[in-house]
């Protein structure tokens, strides 16, 4: 053969070697490599919702949004440029081996963006975007951190944010890796209200992996942002109420009697939101976990405790619902009362005398209620307990809430063996001790009860929440139930008392009066086997028409009547001023207009 032929067989297999690859890349598996190329070219970028804020009754902005820079990377990059991970690991201080975790842990697909660093500081930014030439497939979102711009702290109200579990995911679809959720409070509860719905755009990038241009894509979409929720709180109310409990331990718990809206829930200790407001650090949360008093433990629905004396009131509706006594029933009161061969002592050393129902009530006296909590027995007590919503949750529109505990024969016997507890034990029960356990939030249910003769509002914190977009209010709707059982003649005898609590001669509670306004309430001074007492006060006013209830609660407080009843009088005192002078604006007004 001549070179010559030998050279045009050579070139034409070439030919065929380079038509048979042009054919398969082009035609046989054009659609695959069309796909790379545009992955290459074009990205899917996820446009994070703003979260919606959080106002109080009369709008004022109590949670508010600001801008943090959050830095992520394009996986395809940094597995073609391994040395990227160092780079990054000496601007953000962060380790290359932390860095490459994140990116394998959170990885979705080589071209979907994964974070790698939250609330990166400006300086970091600016020298990045100096040298981005050499950090192809990195870049920066601004992501919204929360802020509280307000006086107040209400951290156990408010929550915090935090990054989605592996276990928060599965139970919601709706989330993916990376979402920043409501970890507690009602952040959390709301959640569905306030995160809003991400969007999507898709733009063009150039090699190493800058934007260049967004592109018109019928996929992409607008992100919608989250509800305006606003609160039944009221600010001015919520500020006292958090400086009557500064240096305290305990709770103080405001209600709007006419829908169970809540005016002002304090818990106390507490810690600044600003310290859970975007990365948490290992220092603080450490700092706050291991805190010997618990700021992070919201003693309003999660801490139960005996309630004292608040609780004969219990007792007392049971036996008038059930006829065991009339009010006028009465005892004498020797500062003691022997059952077996154990002394049964009342707080007054000297004793109170002769007593009836409303006497009893008015002076706390512990004796008249051991000898009706005899009369009564523990079924009876058990059963009315319940049927005051005590051993259950109030339903209040906050995670975690506890249910406490109503001791009952059964429990008894379980706890202590069956025939092996005595009737002893009904007289710890009949002043609010033992094995009886509530939340603040319960009693202030109760107390409302009470103050409406049988009305049941369910308590909550949402007034109404707003699409930004829309305008529209979707307004909460006021749960409400009728306690059936007892006769509003019950009721009305044990506001009586109630009533000489706090404007009786020897009533335990007077430090909750508010001058032109009748307060009823009722006084509790807890025993507590781990320190000194607790101190109690529930109540409500106007007597003739309710419109707002408490509860007082100061841990190791001491007594009721000298701690925790002048906290509520403050409180009182602040409602009716500012509901006259709202009402003096409006009879102005109107008197202008004409």
């Amino acid at each position: 053969m001549s070179p010559v032929y030998l050279y045009w067989v050579a070139i034409v297999i070439v030919s065929l070697i380079l038509f048979y690859r042009l054919f398969y890349l082009q035609i046989l598996h054009q659609s695959e490599y069309s796909l790379q190329s545009d992955q290459n070219r074009i990205r899917e970028v996820t446009l994070q919702p703003l979260r919606g804020l959080i106002y109080d009754r009369a709008g004022k902005l109590l949670v508010n949004d600001y801008p943090a820079f959050t830095l992520y990377a394009i996986p395809y990059y940094l597995r073609r440029n391994p040395q990227i991970y160092n780079k990054l690991a000496a601007y953000t201080g962060r380790q290359t081996e932390v860095l490459q975790k994140i990116v394998r842990r959170d990885m979705l697909g080589y071209f979907k963006p994964v974070r790698l660093l939250r609330q990166v500081d400006f300086k970091v930014v600016s020298r990045f975007e100096e040298n981005r030439m050499d950090f192809p497939g990195v870049d920066f979102w601004v992501e919204p951190i929360r802020s509280y711009p307000t006086e107040i702290k209400a951290a156990h109200l408010f929550g915090y944010l935090g990054e989605i579990s592996p276990d928060e995911m599965k139970k919601n679809a709706r989330f993916q890796k990376g979402d920043i959720i409501g970890k507690k409070g009602l952040e959390r509860y709301y959640e569905n209200i306030l995160h809003g719905k991400p969007g999507v755009k898709y733009v063009e990038v150039d090699v190493v992996g800058r934007e260049i241009k967004t592109l018109q894509n019928p996929k992409q979409q607008a992100p919608v942002p989250g509800d305006q929720l606003f609160l039944t709180l009221d600010y001015d109310l919520q500020r006292r109420a958090e400086q009557l409990m500064e240096g305290k331990r305990g709770s103080i718990i405001m209600m709007d009697l006419r829908d169970g809206g809540i005016l002002t829930m304090v818990s106390k200790p507490d810690y600044s939101p600003e310290d859970l407001s975007g990365v948490i650090s290992l220092k603080v949360w450490n700092r706050l976990l291991h805190d010997p008093d618990h700021p992070m433990y919201d003693r309003s629905i999660q801490s139960v405790y005996p309630p004292g004396s608040t609780y004969k009131l219990v007792l007392a509706l049971a036996a008038l619902t059930n006829h065991t006594i009339t009010p006028e029933w009465s005892t004498t009161c020797k500062g003691y009362m022997r059952f077996g061969r154990r002394p049964f002592k009342c707080w007054k050393a000297g004793g109170h005398g002769r007593l009836n129902m409303y006497q009893a009530i008015e002076q706390s006296c512990n004796v008249y209620f051991y000898r009706l909590g005899l009369k009564v027995g523990i079924d009876e007590w058990s059963k009315f307990s319940r049927l005051f919503h005590f051993g259950q949750k109030t339903g209040i529109d906050l995670p975690l809430e506890m249910t406490g505990n109503v001791p009952d024969k059964n429990y008894l016997d379980k706890k202590y063996g069956t025939g092996k507890w005595t009737q002893g034990l009904m007289l710890n029960l009949a002043v609010g001790q033992g094995d009886l356990l509530v939340t603040p939030l319960q009693m202030l249910q109760f107390v409302s009860i009470v103050a409406r003769k049988g009305v049941l509002y369910k308590p909550h914190l949402m007034y109404y929440h707003v699409n930004p977009l829309t305008g529209v209010k979707t307004y909460y709707q006021p749960d409400s139930t009728v306690i059936g059982t007892v006769p509003d003649t019950a009721y009305q005898m044990v506001r009586k008392g109630m009533y000489m609590v706090v404007n009786g001669i020897k009533g335990t509670g007077k430090a909750a009066s508010v001058p032109n306004v009748i307060v009823a309430g009722k006084s509790g001074t807890a025993q507590n086997p781990h320190g000194k007492s607790h101190a109690w006060f529930i109540g409500f006013a106007p007597f003739d028409s309710p419109k707002v209830a408490i509860v007082a609660f100061v841990e190791n407080g001491g007594g009721g009547g000298a701690v925790a009843a002048p906290k509520a009088g403050v409180l009182f005192r602040r409602f009716f001023k500012r509901l006259q002078e709202n009402s003096t604006r409006q009879t102005i007004a109107g008197n202008i207009n004409k």
